[in-house]
């Protein structure tokens, strides 16, 4: 009877000793399923809100409740020489090596008196110019050129590619355009995923296991959100709202979805 009585305690023992394993090894599986969903929601934005924050007046080209292309700066340059029709020197700090040239959309001209900018697109080898001296010409303009010659660059933006020839002193900026779209996931087949494009390049999922719920959103000239917004309103966008959603699976023996939400709403800073 005594064995009996040791036998069945010990069984009870061990039988609480591993639901209370159980217990605990669910409980951090379900928390590390969580930090991963939040990891997700929160890089995604992060990545979404950059583009926005920096994005040009008129940066918004499309405006969907699963696509979002921002057209955002890379660098601006002041032209300090122009030579024949198709050549600017310009200055930007770095030069050509503190660009990232792949990323390049094409250019934008400041108009001096409005303010606004006329976007123009066109890769870099279509900007490029010519191997001439751009410091030496802007040097002759007038130009400080003392240890900083290799900041000055040449760029083929004149003649048609703008409606009015830059001039010197005015600005031109290099701008790149990206994409962001909601669709099903390439990683992780039954979610959804979030893929970024960069200009001329094709799409490349950098968030998985997006939940259905996942959208953008606009407000117009402030007033209220909006999922889609029609072409001749995108100018009047001044805030992208992002509601994300994260959902992984159940960790064995969980009963539910693990799921993460999270919205940020990101003002255009540039916005005229």
């Amino acid at each position: 009877m005594e064995t009996l009585i040791a036998l069945t305690l010990s069984s009870l023992v061990v039988l609480l000793a591993a639901h209370t394993f159980l217990v605990q090894n669910r409980f951090h599986a379900t928390q590390r399923l969580r930090t991963m969903a939040q990891d997700n929601v929160r890089g995604a934005t992060e990545l979404v809100a950059r583009e926005v924050r920096t994005a040009l007046a008129d940066g918004i080209l499309v405006a969907g409740p699963r696509t979002l292309t921002v057209r955002s700066p890379v660098a601006v340059t002041l032209v300090c020489s122009r030579q024949g029709v198709p050549n600017l020197d310009v200055y930007n700090d770095g030069g050509e090596a503190a660009l990232d040239t792949e990323e390049i959309a094409g250019a934008a001209r400041r108009d001096p008196g409005t303010g606004a900018w006329e976007a123009v697109n066109a890769p870099w080898t279509a900007l490029d110019g010519s191997t001439a001296d751009p410091a030496g010409n802007c040097a002759e303009n007038g130009a400080d050129t003392t240890g900083v010659a290799g900041s000055f660059h040449r760029l083929a933006l004149s003649g048609s590619f703008f409606s009015t020839n830059p001039r010197s002193g005015d600005l031109v900026m290099l701008f790149r355009e990206t994409t962001f779209e909601i669709r099903d996931s390439e990683l992780e087949p039954g979610s959804l995923g979030l893929f970024r494009a960069a200009y001329g390049d094709p799409p490349v999922e950098f968030a998985t296991g997006i939940d259905t719920s996942m959208r953008f959103r606009y407000r117009v000239a402030g007033g209220g959100y909006s999922d889609t917004v029609s072409a001749g309103a995108l100018a009047s966008i001044d805030a992208v709202r992002l509601t994300a959603a994260a959902r992984k699976p159940p960790p064995t023996g969980g009963a539910a979805d693990v799921t993460f939400g999270w919205t940020v709403t990101i003002p255009m800073r540039t916005v005229r």
